[in-house]
């Protein structure tokens, strides 16, 4: 008898001393418990568990793994660095792959064609001053170079409604580069906009006052997520990213263990460009290819993550856009739905609404339709906190980085 109480003494106390699931953070409370209740329910000590067929998760990169979006920030970095690969004689030809509706009248009156001869223009008189930031950001010809380029790159897919035309049209300002140049760039791009403090929004106007654009900076990823992907393979998970950014962009900081995920290059789907001779970039789609662009991110995961799992679905999804919805609601195996609230409108909007005015009950046993949770985060912080409600992204003027 003392023996069994003293095996149940030291099993309660083993159980009291047992780190949780997922590490302390500023989680949601009704998401943290959601997320440990799915792990405990379908991870690899959960009666059932098939280690030839695991459960898996799909994660959203852009805002959902990590505060902002990684392909708008790399862009940001290229042109206040004139980072680019391509002389001034080849930015025409670059700039204008795939462009259409050269004659449409953007806000302020401007149109493509008008905005790529600016540009080139621009670009011409920045380009010897390349290697002198202080010299070249001095110029109008600069501030001009800036707006406009964003401005171009913003409605690019303006011709191309509901394609993903605009995700593939950004990878023109990797021209030139070989998969190590945009690795080596991305994680440039990447360290420069962790060292920021906080996420936020810039606003850059043309000299000439047609265009005015707001353009994120700053990057992190939160110990939250980076605890999530651990805990997820630590018990028994299989867990993937599936983004509209440029995949070899996504996995140059995905794919790298000082960045705190790791993942596998078989694990991330992103925007896949055509290959060309000689290994470089042009933003030419790989039509072979499902592109994981809003619908399409369903039929990325069916074509390419589904079939090693017996065709099952994701029993996790993670999102926070209209880009991510179709992903987020098309699954019959999906238990958990995350979306990482960012004030989102239309159907994802509706989404975090509904999930949000939910009961409590966070229990996933038995239940017949997913549970979806939301997410709170802070960027001006940045990082998550313990609510579904987010703080807004700051708006800081220029020079107040």
């Amino acid at each position: 008898m003392k023996r069994i109480l003293l095996f149940l003494l030291l099993t309660a106390l083993a159980a009291g001393c047992r780190r949780p699931v997922l590490e302390d953070g500023n989680w949601n409370p009704r998401v943290r418990e959601a997320l440990e209740q799915l792990i405990a329910t379908c991870g690899k000590d959960a009666p059932g568990y098939e280690p030839a067929c695991k459960p898996y998760a799909v994660f959203d990169y852009d805002n959902t793994t990590i505060i902002n979006d990684i392909a708008q920030t790399l862009l940001v970095y290229q042109i206040e660095n004139l980072s680019f690969a391509f002389a001034p004689e080849d930015f025409r030809s670059v700039l204008t792959v795939g462009l259409e509706g050269w004659d449409t009248v953007y806000p302020g009156g401007v149109t493509p064609q008008g905005l790529v001869d600016d540009l080139v223009r621009d670009y011409a008189e920045l380009y010897p001053l390349r290697e002198d930031p202080a010299a070249f950001r001095a110029l109008d010809a600069y501030k001009d170079f800036r707006a406009k380029l964003w401005y171009l790159s913003y409605n690019s897919g303006d011709a191309h409604p509901g394609s993903e035309f605009s995700c593939v049209w950004i990878a023109t300002l990797l021209d030139g580069m070989d998969e190590a140049k945009v690795t080596s760039l991305t994680r440039e791009s990447v360290n420069h906009w962790m060292e920021e403090p906080q996420m936020y929004r810039q606003d850059w106007t043309s000299p000439d006052g047609k265009v005015s654009v707001r353009v994120p900076k700053g990057l992190t990823l939160t110990p939250e997520m980076k605890g999530l992907y651990k805990a997820l393979r630590d018990n028994g998970f299989d867990v993937y990213i599936c983004s509209a950014s440029v995949e070899a962009v996504v996995e140059a900081m995905a794919c790298d263990p000082a960045y705190g995920i790791g993942l596998d290059p078989e694990n991330v789907f992103g925007i896949r460009l055509r290959p060309t001779p000689d290994g470089t970039v042009h933003a030419v789609a790989d039509s072979s290819y499902a592109q994981p662009y809003r619908e399409g991110k369903v039929r990325c995961i069916l074509e390419n993550i589904a079939p090693g799992h017996n065709g099952r679905g994701p029993v996790l999804v993670a999102g926070d856009s209209n880009g991510d919805y179709a992903m987020l609601t098309s699954f019959k195996d999906l238990k958990v739905g995350l979306i990482v609230n960012c004030h989102g409108s239309g159907g994802i909007g509706g989404l975090t609404a509904a999930a949000a005015g939910k009961t409590p009950d966070v229990r996933l046993r038995g239940r017949e339709t997913p549970l979806y949770v939301v997410q709170g985060r802070d960027p001006s912080e940045p990082g998550f906190i313990p609510d579904w409600e987010s703080v807004p992204v700051p708006l800081l003027p220029e020079g107040s980085e």
